[in-house]
């Protein structure tokens, strides 16, 4: 699909249909959603730029019950495991802008891993019931 805003209701929708029909309790669900969303947004705003791309969503069962989502883009390459943790000790007014997005996706995914496989960026997002 297009890696556009016009698009991103239609990707979390598919990827939160998929997640109920896979047994995932509700905080799983919400969990999954932010971190989806939070990726999206990111490929959405900065994979592509400077000119349009896709980005691909593939959804597989795993033991459980959980959720495994694949997220990938043919963009600039990103490892978001490599970006480090933002100073959540220092003041508002101190701390420099961005960075909590990704530090989010840490602490509520279950797993979170990153290839890079034929020019695309991989983010592979294991979510458990829990």
């Amino acid at each position: 699909m297009p890696a556009e805003l016009s698009n991103l209701h239609e990707l979390l929708a598919f990827i939160t249909g998929m997640a109920g029909e896979a047994g995932l309790t509700t905080d799983a669900l919400n969990r999954l959603e932010l971190v989806a969303e939070e990726a999206l947004v990111n490929i959405i705003k900065h994979a592509y730029p400077s000119s349009p791309g896709d980005v691909e969503v593939r959804l597989s069962a795993g033991v459980g019950p959980s959720l495994i989502a694949e997220i990938r883009d043919a963009g600039v390459a990103f490892d978001p495991l490599q970006k480090p943790d933002p100073d959540i000790s220092a003041g508002l007014d101190e701390r420099k802008v961005g960075g909590l997005g990704v530090f989010m996706m840490h602490k509520m995914a279950d797993r979170l891993a990153y290839r890079r496989d034929q020019n695309q960026n991989v983010l592979t997002l294991t979510f458990l019931n829990r």
